[in-house]
C-alpha cells in the first residue's frame, strides 16, 4: 500500500463542503469518485481539513493509500481526466505510510475576500462579500491585534462546533487592500488550527468594527465571555478561501512556483475602503 498527497485547488460554490454528505455533491466525494472510475476500488480520501459549503481552495492537501500501480504523474493525469472542471489536481507526491494530511500540519491560513464598494462588482457573486459602506481598516487593524495569540476562541465558533479544545493559537492577522477581479479588501489569517466558521466569524464580527457598529477594544470582552452570541455575523462562505497549510519542511516543502495565490495587497493602503 502506498500512500499518495494531492495538492488540489477547487472552487466551492456548488459543492456542499469538502467532507461526504449524503446526497450532496461534495469535494470528497468527487475526489473518491473519480478513483472508483479509474481503479474499480474504493479508495477512502482524508483532506487537511473541512471546509464549508461554498468555500474555496487555492492550495489544499489532502491523501489516500493504494496498492495500484500508477506513478505519481499518472495519478495526476488520469484524476484531472475525470474530475469535474472545478476540481484540479495539481500536484501529486509520493509521502511515507505513516503521512496524514490532517493530522501532520502544524499550521493553516485563510483568506477573506472583500469587495468594498457602492457598486456590485457583476464577476464578484459567490468569489468575495460585497459591503457598501466604507470601511474603516485602522479599526479594525486594532481590533485584530486583541485577536492574535493563543486564546480561547468560544465566542467565535459555530454553535454546533465539535472541535474539542477551543484555544487556538492565531498567530497573525493581516488586513490590506488588494488588486483582484473580485474584490478590493483582503484579510488573512493563520493559526495552528481553526474551528468551525472561525474565520467567517472573526471576519464578519471585524467587519461591525470597520463599520463602527463596535469598538476595537470589544475584542478583548468577546474572548472573556466565550459566549457565541457576543461576536459578530458570520461571513458569507462565498469569500473564503485557503491558502495553504504548514507541514515540517523535511516533510512536505511545495516549490514556490506551484503555489497560488492570486492577492496582490497594495502597500501604504489608505485607512478606508472606498
Amino acid at each position: 500500500m502506498r500512500t499518495w498527497l494531492l495538492l488540489l485547488t477547487y472552487c466551492g460554490t456548488r459543492y456542499a463542503g469538502w467532507q461526504v454528505q449524503p446526497n450532496l455533491p461534495t469535494i470528497e466525494g468527487e475526489i473518491e469518485k473519480a478513483l472508483q472510475q479509474l481503479t474499480g476500488t474504493f479508495h477512502k480520501v482524508l483532506g487537511s481539513g473541512r471546509t464549508d459549503a461554498g468555500v474555496h481552495a487555492l492550495n489544499y492537501p489532502a491523501h489516500f493509500q493504494s496498492s495500484q500501480n500508477f506513478t505519481a504523474i499518472q495519478w495526476q493525469k488520469a484524476l484531472n481526466g475525470v474530475l469535474p472542471p472545478d476540481i484540479v489536481v495539481r500536484k501529486v507526491v509520493e509521502k511515507p505510510t505513516s503521512f496524514h494530511a490532517r493530522h501532520d500540519s502544524i499550521g493553516k491560513r485563510y483568506a477573506y475576500l472583500i469587495h468594498n464598494s457602492q457598486q456590485r462588482n457583476p464577476f464578484a457573486e459567490n468569489h468575495s462579500w460585497w459591503i457598501r459602506q466604507p470601511l474603516d481598516l485602522q479599526a479594525m487593524r486594532m481590533a485584530a491585534q486583541y485577536l492574535v495569540g493563543s486564546c480561547d476562541f468560544s465566542s467565535f465558533r459555530a454553535s454546533h462546533c465539535s472541535g474539542p479544545d477551543p484555544v487556538k493559537e492565531l498567530r497573525e492577522i493581516t488586513i490590506a487592500k488588494t488588486v483582484s477581479p473580485w474584490g478590493n479588501l483582503i484579510m488573512e489569517f493563520e493559526a495552528n488550527s481553526f474551528l468551525q466558521h472561525m474565520v467567517r466569524i472573526l471576519t464578519g464580527t471585524l467587519v461591525e468594527v470597520g463599520l463602527r457598529k463596535r469598538e476595537a477594544i470589544s475584542m478583548e470582552e468577546i474572548l472573556k465571555q466565550r459566549d457565541r452570541t457576543k461576536a459578530g455575523k458570520t461571513a458569507p462562505p462565498g469569500g473564503l478561501y485557503q491558502l495553504a497549510v504548514r507541514y515540517p519542511t523535511d516533510l512536505v516543502s511545495w516549490p514556490k512556483e506551484l503555489l497560488i495565490n492570486p492577492f496582490k495587497t497594495i502597500e501604504n493602503s489608505e485607512e478606508c475602503c472606498q
